[in-house]
């Protein structure tokens, strides 16, 4: 698919982007509590004990292993794709290669194999604020079931390939972003239909991903 370019760019330039939440930079601190005196008893006094004869002059500290963040996500990574009535689904599940990342340099980015077939489904959709001409991507999804491949990019390649194909025929309509899950619709344009120098094959359709485990393998 053309977007694994961008994928394997991306990568390349970053790795592994752990720009989750649980690395927000924030973390809580044991709060130690502060010692005082006892009422009316002198410098001589000496300090409280716990029962193994330990001077416990502070509080024990708070749990810091409990920052009240949000959990990471768990599970396999899955998607569908609906276009021109027929549904196909995909997931992670088995999967030896394989991509689900919420925050990707700015870009949810999805590459997930079909579950039951052979196919796969890559979603490219930018978070809010990224700049397209920074990551060099617009909001694309391509679904392929079999030899059929699917496009919906209005930056694709396609379009220099045939006077036939006109912007709105191949383009993501609509795209919401809500935590762990994007959905949306688009008009896809069978690839296939522009090299065959005929009629173009297009249809519409929605789509929509949750990642569970984020991975980028």
């Amino acid at each position: 698919m053309a977007s694994a370019v961008l994928l394997l760019a991306l990568a390349a330039c970053g790795g592994d982007d752990d720009s989750s939440a649980d690395d927000s930079g924030v973390s809580t601190a044991a709060t130690q509590a502060p010692t005082t005196e006892a009422d009316g008893a002198s410098g001589d006094t000496p300090a409280p004990t716990t029962e193994g004869g330990t001077d416990a002059t502070t509080s024990p500290p708070a749990d810091a292993g409990d920052s009240g963040g949000g959990s990471d996500g768990s599970g396999p990574s899955t998607a569908t794709a609906t276009i021109g009535g027929e549904t196909y689904d995909f997931s992670t599940e088995g999967a030896i290669v394989a991509q689900c990342q919420t925050d990707m340099f700015g870009v949810f980015s999805v590459q997930l194999p079909m579950l039951d077939g052979d196919g796969g489904i890559s979603i490219i959709a930018l978070l809010e604020g990224t700049d397209p001409s920074v990551v060099g991507q617009v909001n694309a999804v391509e679904v392929s079931v079999g030899d059929d491949d699917w496009v919906a990019d209005e930056a694709s390649d396609l379009f220099g390939m045939s006077d036939q194909l006109q912007p709105g025929m191949s383009q993501v309509d609509s795209i919401e972003i809500d935590g762990s899950t994007v959905s949306g619709s688009a008009t896809f344009v069978r690839q296939g239909s522009v090299f065959s120098g005929g009629e173009l094959e297009t249809a519409t359709g929605t789509f929509e991903a949750t990642c569970g485990e984020e991975r980028l393998s």
